[in-house]
């Protein structure tokens, strides 16, 4: 609670521990941070999105399926959400970066000439979260489905909803409150992530920007605007 405390302290006070939502004031009117605010927003979405469709099709073929091996690709599943993020962010970067294998592959194998960017930008930050981000919506829905009485399933199924129908209809509205808390800690970790951002040259995002706002000892006012950063973040998790 302390720490939270000074920061909405820091967020709320001026240089001689007035009142003042003037602070808040200079976020909102600064169009670079304006355009932070909607990035990050933008990239939890968008990996909730893409967690769910990988998160549910996993529990569910987890599940509903009996395969060779499937206690072990169940754990397999869970190998990402237990790796350091940093580890995760350099293997895909000595995969598909700019000299990953991907790329030397295809200089060499298709005489690529330049590089793809596969990596650098929006859309690497948006596929490392999803890799490391959907085993927690995996757990939800396993938690969730464990829940669903089968005989429901088997009742929609004799009245002719099948496959898709019964999954849309039936398993999936079963599932919400599973399907919410996941979605709710893919897009909290999202938001609050800046070392997967920052290893991939993307600075524009609030978490990121809490981080070297802070980190910098020169400039009083960019040290307390990532306060404010910092306390817009507690309050969007809450």
């Amino acid at each position: 609670l302390y720490p939270l405390t000074r920061i909405f302290y820091d967020a709320f006070t001026n240089d001689a521990g007035a009142f003042t939502l003037r602070n808040f004031l200079e976020f909102f009117t600064d169009s670079f941070y304006l355009r932070s605010f909607w990035k990050s927003m933008a990239l939890g979405l968008a990996t909730v999105f893409t967690t769910s469709v990988i998160g549910i099709a996993v529990a569910l073929l987890i599940v509903r399926y009996d395969f060779p091996y499937r206690n072990l690709f169940s754990y397999l599943t869970m190998l990402p959400m237990i790796l350091p993020p940093l580890v995760g962010v350099l293997g895909f970067v000595f995969i598909l970066g700019r000299a990953g294998t991907v790329n030397v592959l295809l200089q060499d194998w298709f005489g690529l000439e330049h590089p793809i960017n596969f990596m650098y930008g929006m859309q690497g930050v948006l596929l490392v979260e999803t890799v490391h981000l959907f085993p927690l919506m995996t757990l939800s829905i396993l938690d969730a489905l464990a829940k669903v009485d089968p005989s429901l399933e088997e009742a929609a199924q004799g009245v002719g909803a099948k496959g898709w129908r019964r999954f849309w209809d039936i398993t999936l509205p079963l599932t919400t409150p599973g399907y919410i808390s996941g979605a709710l800690l893919v897009f909290i970790w999202t938001f609050a992530d800046f070392l997967t951002p920052l290893v991939l040259g993307v600075q524009d995002l609030l978490a990121a920007q809490a981080y070297l706002n802070i980190v910098q000892f020169v400039d009083r006012r960019i040290f307390r605007m990532g306060i404010v950063i910092s306390a817009l973040l507690v309050l969007l998790a809450i």
